[in-house]
């Protein structure tokens, strides 16, 4: 058996045509037509077993049988019979898979667990796709430090996502030098991304939703919702990655849009951006009163935003007139800790 004919039939046990049924398959094609008999003595497949292999691959839709005695037996071409039962084998892993999925969610979502959420993952492949299903399910927004590599990976789930929810915020500092990077290219056609360059940085991480977050190791990738973790990681990133890094595209503010935000620091920069094109940007935030620590929303016009190396808040005028002074995590001198900033220009 050469090599060709080796690979042919580890692809068809691969796909369900096991044993004798590839090799009387492959023979058969060969012969064009031929007794059971014959294709026993061309395929080397005892006669005692021939009739049931040729029943299976009939009942595959791999050969057609002429009526008669003795009955004569031939391949359906290749081109026809393998992409249908490839399509149809497909189908039914697909089908089956979803039903397996649906089962293990169950028994998956009735364990609760009251432990920190700190995993490591061994294996870089489902660290990937398991970094895509959160982007997926981004529902906020979200920020990453990624090396050229990781992004190549992660950017078409990331174009699909920003593509689909134009409400979704999303900022990325690049630890590479940007040029020629097609996966960036596809990015900065997006009007609802932020992206910088600090390529001395060498820490691979994102988080969305300040809820989740990922930080790819050499050999580990940790996964977390850890809250300690989720704002020492907002700290590091906003301070070492973020916000000294070049900026090399803004974030392309539409009117009337919707925009949200859980980063205090991010909802910063895009109201920037929309207040100096002229547009005027009223908010919503979720948060707590300072003094107290009580639950408050409020709405108005952002009139001003601050920012230095110590401070970085917004001064929202309320429709009672009311000046209100909006600060992030830890807000100690503002009137509102934010939690949830809402954004909609005009």
């Amino acid at each position: 058996m050469d090599k060709l004919d080796k690979e042919v039939l580890e692809f068809l046990e691969f796909i369900g045509i096991k044993g004798y049924e590839g090799r009387a398959y492959i023979a058969l094609l060969s012969l064009g037509e031929a007794t059971a008999p014959q294709l026993s003595s061309k395929a080397r497949i005892p006669l005692t077993r021939i009739y049931d292999v040729l029943d299976s691959l009939a009942s595959k839709g791999l050969v057609e049988v002429k009526a008669g005695r003795p009955r004569v037996y031939k391949a359906i071409p290749p081109r026809i019979a393998l992409n249908y039962y490839v399509r149809k084998y497909i189908d039914n892993i697909l089908s089956l898979n979803r039903r397996v999925i649906d089962e293990l969610n169950r028994l998956y979502g009735s364990s609760k667990s009251e432990e920190p959420f700190i995993w490591l993952s061994s294996s870089q492949e489902m660290s990937i796709e398991r970094t895509k299903d959160l982007l997926e399910n981004m529902k906020v927004d979200g920020f990453m430090s990624i090396s050229e590599v990781l992004l190549e990976k992660l950017t078409n789930t990331l174009y699909k996502k920003l593509l689909s929810d134009p409400s979704v915020v999303f900022t990325i500092t690049l630890t590479f030098s940007p040029l020629g990077s097609k996966a960036l290219e596809q990015l900065l056609g997006l009007d609802n991304i932020d992206i910088r360059v600090h390529p001395t940085g060498i820490i691979n991480a994102i988080e969305v939703d300040l809820s989740n977050a990922v930080i790819f190791g050499k050999t580990y990738t940790l996964f977390t919702n850890e809250w300690e973790l989720i704002l020492l990681l907002n700290e590091s990133y906003y301070h070492g990655y973020w916000k000294n890094a070049k900026r090399i595209k803004e974030f392309n503010i539409k009117p009337n849009r919707r925009y949200k935000t859980s980063h205090h620091w991010l909802s910063i920069v895009l109201i920037n951006d929309g207040l100096k094109h002229g547009y005027n940007a009223w908010v919503k935030v979720k948060g707590f009163r300072v003094r107290d620590k009580e639950p408050i929303n409020i709405e108005g016009y952002v009139k001003e935003v601050r920012t230095d190396d110590v401070i970085r808040n917004l001064i929202v005028e309320t429709e009672e007139g009311k000046k209100v002074v909006i600060g992030g995590l830890g807000a100690s001198i503002e009137d509102i800790e934010a939690k949830y900033i809402e954004v909609v220009f005009s």
